[in-house]
């Protein structure tokens, strides 16, 4: 079969051939499908794993992107962002629960030889004609293996009981027969004293056997398709394969969106199945939307924004809003971490802990130079407590706390007073005062049709005052959270550690001062007074 290669087989036939070798007993089946097909391979052609997997299954143009064109994958984060190094550390807890599991190092011959060998395997892989087998821990059982897995969450996901299936099906087509697929996740509930973390606490261990016994032939189906889609040279079209249900959650630029113009359909506020219909209908922009009638009001404001290419201002609620702050204003924000392996005693998993305030002091009128002040994790002492202790000394009762979201600092503050109860009375003092700034442009009370939908403060800022982020090295929530936790948790130079406090303090201070600026500049239109 020389100068014959497997991209040159017709689509018909390969498909054809691996589901005619699955009419076959797994001894036959595997020896077919290698007669078939695996001559005929290029060897530059990847092997699925699990995480192409989980792509493929929520959309088959991200799948090729990820596997095909990595490059083209979105920066973007997210406040639920976990590091390699806080999933390696889970890993490491989790082995305490598994003594006798001896590190495979995700090597091939070695997970088999300890696999032929009937040794529990940490750190499990082996590839097969077709698949890439990753597992945290492979343990002999009775009559097989068991697979488990850990995630850095405290939910149980219906994509783990997908990977898991996906996981036995390469097993058993491997002729190592699975009787137990587990899931290792977090107890949100689990309460660190400071002491070693223990990991029949943190954990709680769920059995998915029989999740992933029922949905084996549907994801053997899957993953073969999967295969299909990666022997494609360039991005599949949307038309041709599967795509997620809403374009907007796309994580990558070249997305089913790519051509439209700003106003897109699936920006519209809270209008999932509304922008799904409309889509079927031929509508791909909001400026094409005629009759608004059955929009919410919301949607409304939206769109007759877009069409009109003008900012929306409800000057009664917004006066509204303003006439109920009270002098000194104190502009207040948090940055926060929230590992899932607590680092604080006193804390739990994903719990938010306040390394990092940033405060501006207005005494008497919008346009003084606000005070300003700050407090970071010394690492001498609790980060609350210094956050308390300082916070307690600034901000008097009587007047107007603002934060954008302001339930985030708000709880932050009750669960740091649960551990420092010694500030409970001056928190119940000043609680009344907090006031929520995200709400007038939650309600649409403010909205310009550059924010595309959203009401985040970085979208607000810069449409209403011209002011942006872009300038901080440091420029998001998931960045300061991750990037704390590098300089907590992992060796670092002492150059290093001042660099990332530096931006760190930066950011936050951006914050709050852009909480300054916009509430300067909703004054400024609709030329607001300072109450006397």
């Amino acid at each position: 079969m020389k100068g014959f290669s497997w991209v040159n087989l017709p689509k018909s036939y390969r498909a054809f051939a691996r589901r005619f070798a699955f009419l076959f007993p797994d001894s036959i089946r595997k020896k077919l499908l290698f007669a078939f097909l695996a001559p005929f391979r290029e060897e530059t052609l990847p092997k699925l794993g699990k995480t192409a997997y989980q792509a493929g299954f929520h959309c088959e143009r991200q799948l090729w992107n990820l596997v095909k064109n990595p490059n083209a994958r979105s920066s973007e984060g997210s406040n639920q962002y976990v590091s390699p190094k806080q999933k390696s550390l889970l890993r490491e807890i989790a082995n305490r629960l598994y003594p006798t599991a001896i590190h495979a190092r995700y090597n091939d011959s070695v997970t088999r030889a300890m696999i032929r060998n009937k040794e529990a395997v940490r750190g499990a892989a082996f590839q097969t004609d077709f698949f890439d087998f990753r597992a945290d821990f492979l343990l002999p059982q009775e009559n097989g293996w068991e697979i488990v897995i850990v995630k850095a969450s405290s939910s149980v996901k219906k994509s783990y009981s997908k990977e898991l299936s996906f996981l036995r099906m390469i097993m058993e087509e491997a002729e190592f027969p699975v009787v137990r697929t587990t899931l290792l996740f977090l107890n949100s509930k689990y309460f660190f004293s400071g002491n070693e973390i223990d990991p029949n606490s943190l954990f709680i261990q769920k059995d998915l056997s029989a999740e992933t016994f029922a949905a084996i032939s549907k994801t053997r189906e899957r993953a073969y398709r999967m295969l299909e889609i990666l022997e494609e040279n360039s991005l599949p079209s949307g038309n041709s394969v599967n795509v997620c249900e809403h374009p907007r959650s796309c994580v990558y630029p070249e997305s089913c969106l790519a051509d439209s113009p700003p106003g897109d359909l699936f920006s519209l506020r809270e209008g999932k199945e509304e922008t799904l219909r409309l889509w079927a209908a031929g509508i791909r922009n909001l400026s094409e939307i005629k009759d608004i009638e059955e929009f919410t009001q919301r949607q409304k404001i939206q769109i007759r924004s877009v069409q009109t290419g003008e900012e929306y201002l409800n000057r009664e609620n917004l006066l509204r809003f303003m006439n109920r702050l009270k002098f000194p204003l104190y502009f207040l924000d948090f940055e926060t971490i929230n590992p899932p392996a607590p680092i604080y005693p006193k804390s739990s998993p994903f719990q938010h802990v306040p390394f990092l305030f940033s405060l501006h002091i207005l005494e008497n009128d919008l346009k003084e130079e606000p005070e300003e002040h700050s407090y970071l994790d010394d690492g001498v002492q609790d980060p609350r407590f210094g956050i308390l202790n300082s916070l307690s000394q600034k901000i008097r009762p009587g007047g107007t706390v603002l934060a954008f979201n302001d339930t985030f600092e708000k709880r932050c503050l009750k669960e740091s007073v649960q551990v420092f109860p010694e500030f409970k009375k001056w928190f119940d003092s000043i609680e009344a005062d907090f006031s929520d700034l995200a709400l007038p442009f939650w309600d649409f009370d403010y909205y310009h049709p550059d924010q595309h939908g959203t009401t985040s403060l970085k979208s607000v800022l810069p449409v209403l005052t011209g002011a942006n982020y872009k300038g901080l090295t440091i420029n998001a929530g998931h960045l300061a959270n991750s990037e704390f936790l590098r300089i907590k948790t992992e060796p670092v130079t002492d150059e290093e550690r001042k660099k990332v406090e530096s931006n760190l303090r930066d950011y936050c201070r951006m914050d709050t001062f852009a909480l300054v600026l916009i509430l300067r500049k909703l004054a400024e239109k609709l030329d607001w007074k300072n109450r006397s």
